[in-house]
Order: structure tokens, then sequence, then C-alpha cells
């Protein structure tokens, strides 16, 4: 499913189609005047702010691979996550993913169990906590629920990973009680459940240690905040001042919306969802779209470029300079114990 919808001919028009809904609705013909004069400063201060997010990435990663017993610099992960980040938004399942443990592997020497488990846990722990944060702080700005009610609630979906694997209730429990063998192969069914215990045992230990917990935890918020405050900057370009809570709550829900899309970058579905929150606020249409158009440049745009760059950087690492050879060994790889390895 994910794979049909990363094929040009599929996505291409679909998002046309949502970008093109978007202007329709913010109606630009009719703006005149209501833009304004656009006020450079914020834009350039918001194209500034990726440098902390390429390095809170980059930090956040380097935090878990030393929990994990296998510490990488922080300076070689920053090409390494902006590459990823990049690669995940084009390839379906994430599985450019495949790429990062190839290259962690390679020039590090970390085993594909310990880098599929601190993958997994900066995507999955990281949309759960993306989602849920944004969602109580959309609930805060609306006056749903109270401020202290709301960051209780985000403390206790904090440790909510951490509970989870230590009373023994993981996704491997789950996935390999379920009866697929006769679809896919007892045998190969087999192989995968193993693979996944592996995996989920190193999660487990990463996720039940209290410091690296509340150092991952902190990095994403420190992640969110930048995320939000980028926004804050482009709306405040075009003469809007947006509640910081609220701004957070509606780009949040909004990327969560684009995640679920498939769409590369949730390109059209992000932006669709964020113009209508926007006008939930009180933003008029044409603002909202020169807004969610602002984002995109001074955010999407450069982490693409960087990871572009990125690309360009650590490709000469590549079994003939090839992105999908180099996943196809890394896919083969994780299928087999890790002889090195040890817990």
């Amino acid at each position: 499913m994910t794979g049909w919808l990363r094929r040009p001919v599929v996505w291409v028009p679909i998002t046309v189609a949502l970008l093109g809904l978007v202007l329709w609705r913010a109606r630009p013909w009719e703006a005149g005047g209501r833009l304004g004069s656009v006020d450079g400063w914020p834009l350039t201060a918001a194209v500034a702010l990726n440098i902390a997010v390429l390095l809170l990435w980059a930090v956040r990663s380097a935090d878990l691979l030393a929990a994990a017993g296998r510490p990488v610099p922080i300076p070689p992960l920053v090409p390494m996550t902006a590459l990823a980040n990049t690669i995940n938004n084009l390839t379906p399942g994430s599985v450019g993913e495949l790429l990062r443990l190839y290259l962690l592997k390679q020039r590090h020497e970390v085993d594909y169990t310990s880098g599929a488990a601190v993958i997994l846990i900066e995507r999955i722990v990281a949309i759960a906590y993306l989602a849920a944060s944004a969602a109580l702080a959309w609930a805060a700005s609306q006056a749903w629920i109270s401020i202290p009610l709301a960051v209780l609630s985000l403390l206790a979906v904090g440790v909510v990973p951490a509970f989870s694997y230590a009373v023994g209730f993981r996704p491997s429990a789950v996935l390999t009680a379920l009866p697929l063998g006769f679809a896919v192969g007892r045998a190969r069914w087999l192989r995968a459940a193993e693979t996944l215990q592996r995996i989920d045992d190193a999660i487990g230990g990463l996720l039940t240690h209290p410091r690296h917990l509340i150092a991952f935890g902190g990095t994403t918020a420190f992640i969110f905040v930048v995320y939000s405050g980028q926004l804050w900057l482009v709306a405040q370009a075009v003469g809007v001042s947006l509640d910081p809570v609220a701004a957070w709550g509606a780009l949040g829900l909004s990327i969560t919306v684009g995640v679920i899309s498939f769409l590369p970058f949730g390109l059209g579905a992000t932006d669709v969802v964020l113009v209508a929150l926007l006008g939930a606020l009180g933003v008029e249409a044409p603002l909202g779209a020169a807004i969610v158009f602002g984002y995109r440049l001074t955010a999407t745009v450069p982490l693409a470029v960087a990871g572009a760059a990125s690309y360009a950087y650590l490709s000469a690492t590549l079994p003939g300079g090839s992105p999908a050879d180099a996943m196809r060994e890394a896919s083969a790889a994780l299928s087999q114990p890790d002889p090195g390895r040890t817990p």
C-alpha cells in the first residue's frame, strides 16, 4: 500500500490536487493588501533554526547509540540523520532507513540489531510523542483541558513506552502471536519473529533506562519546540501572531496526518490540515496559506537540501554507489544474528 502511494504517477496528482485545494481555499487573487509587507528577518531566523534541528537529530541519535553500547560521535551523525530524514520521506514504509543501518555498520561498526533498535525508537516513539503532544497542546489551546492537566498528561505519555516494556507489553509479543505463517511461509515467519524479538529486546534495554529515556524525551521535545518556533516566525513575517502552544498543536497534528498519508514529506495532506487548523485559530485563509507555504520554504526545503547534500557526501561508501544495493545488504544482514553483538 505504501509503495503504491509513493509511486510518482500516484502521489504527484494527489499532492497537486491537495495543494490546489489549499490555494483555492486561500483565494490569493482576492487577498489584495491583506498580506501586507513580508518581514524578512523572521524568515531568516526560521531558516537558521534548521541548524538546530540537524544538531538535535544527531545528539538524540548519539545518546541512544551510546546507551546501546555503540558510541558514535555527533559530527558524523549529522549527515546520516539528515539523509535519513530525506530518504525516509521518499521511500515506502521508511525502508530508506536501511541505508542508515548500512552506513552505521560500515563506518562505525554499529551492529544491525542495535542500529535498528535506535532507528525504530527515533521513528515510532518520536511519532507517538509528536501526535500525543500535539493533541494535548491543541486541547489546551482551545481550553478543552487545563494547562496543568495537559502538562501532567504529557509527562505520563513520556513514560508510557518504558512502562509498556517494563511490564512485558511489547510489539514483538503481539506480532509473533499472530498466525501469519500460512501467509508468508512458516520458516520465513519464524525468522522474522526471531529478528523482531532480537530488536525488541534491544529497544527494551534502551527505553527502560531512565537517563536515556529522559534524554530522548528532552531532545525530542526541543525538536518539536524548534518546529513550532519556525511556524511562529513565519507567521510573524506576514503579520500574524500565533499562540506558541496553539502553533505546536496545529503543526504537530498536521504533520501526523502527513505521516499517515504516506505522501512524500506529507505534501498536500499536511498543508490542507494546517491551513484548516490555522483557520480555526482565526487566521484568514490567504494568510494561512502564506504561512503554510512559507513554512515549507523555510523548513521542509532546507532540510531536504541538507539531506541531498548528505547523500552526495556519504555515497562514496555505498557498494557500487547504489543505495539499493546497500539497503539489500542491510536487509539481508538484519535477518541474521549479529555474531559480534553482546547484550
